[in-house]
This record gives structure tokens, C-alpha cells and sequence, in this order.
């Protein structure tokens, strides 16, 4: 009996610890313009579970499922690219995301480094500046050299999760 009393108390101390975790990343997420998004990018990806203790560590989780989103992407658009049916146009479009692309995740780590000593105002320059490369893929995009609808969602996708890393930042200056 002194046995199940003991796991019972440990059970109860790691769902009250779970809880103030979850608790915390929804308290953080309901500020952002898409707040399921915010919640299921943060708590599906691998580290959040023992990581996301703190406000700093959940941005951390954040910018990290948006960096993951822009290598995704950025394979995405590389695998377009060896296609050899494209339009000069085209090809040239998704040369200038691709860089645009590359440049965002850089940008992403710069801005994970910058949280790791808190360096909240480096992280906004740092993420308004991801946000703004891939803003200018979309814009490209957008005027009819190489519309693709996935990448359009891809693009939609990843500045929703900038955009949710932003907020989250913000609330720590």
C-alpha cells in the first residue's frame, strides 16, 4: 500500500507539472492571431515535452518549429527546382525564395541564439527579418511567376508560426 501511495504522489506531482507546462504554453499562445497553431506547433514538437518550462524555452520551442518549417520549404522548392519543365520566369522565382528561404532559417538560428541570452530586441530584428525575406518570396510569388499552391500554403504556414514566435517574444520585453 505504501508502495501505490508513493506512485500516486509522483503521478500526481508530474500531471501538476505536465499541466503547468501545457498551462503555460496556452497562456502564451492565446495572445497570437492563430492560437491553435500556436499550441500545436509548441506541443507536438519533440522538446517541448521536457523543455518548455519557461517563457524563454517555449520561444525557443517556437522559432524552432519555424526554422523546421522553413528547411521543409526550402527542400520543397529545391526539389521544384530540379524539375525541367520550368519557365525561365518561374526557375527564377524559386531561385530568389530558395535564397530567401536559406537566409530565413540563418535568421531563425540567429534569433534561437540571441533568446539563449536573452536578447529579446535581437530576436524581434531577427524574426521581422525571416518574416520579411519570405514575405518577399510571397510577393514574387504572388505576381505570377510560379504560383504553386502548396508553396503558397507552405509560405502562409510559415509566417503564421513567425508571426506566433513574434508575439511570444513580445511579451518578454
Amino acid at each position: 500500500m505504501k508502495q501505490f501511495s508513493r506512485l500516486l504522489f509522483i503521478f500526481i506531482l508530474y500531471l501538476s507539472y505536465v499541466n503547468a507546462d501545457s498551462n503555460l504554453i496556452t497562456d502564451l499562445c492565446k495572445h497570437c492571431d492563430d492560437p491553435k497553431l500556436c499550441l500545436s506547433s509548441i506541443q507536438t514538437r519533440p522538446e517541448s515535452g521536457e523543455f518548455a518550462a519557461t517563457t524563454n524555452q517555449i520561444e525557443i520551442i517556437a522559432i524552432s518549429a519555424a526554422s523546421a518549417n522553413a528547411s521543409s520549404t526550402s527542400a520543397y522548392i529545391k526539389e521544384m527546382l530540379s524539375r525541367e519543365d520550368l519557365e525561365p520566369a518561374t526557375e527564377a522565382t524559386l531561385e530568389d525564395c530558395q535564397k530567401n528561404y536559406q537566409d530565413a532559417v540563418e535568421q531563425l538560428d540567429d534569433s534561437i541564439s540571441a533568446m539563449l541570452v536573452d536578447a529579446h530586441a535581437d530576436v524581434d530584428v531577427w524574426l521581422n527579418a525571416a518574416i520579411s525575406a519570405i514575405e518577399s518570396c510571397s510577393n514574387e510569388l504572388e505576381s505570377g511567376a510560379g504560383n504553386d499552391a502548396e508553396l503558397s500554403q507552405r509560405i502562409e504556414w510559415f509566417l503564421k508560426l513567425c508571426k506566433n514566435a513574434l508575439v511570444i517574444n513580445k511579451m518578454l520585453i
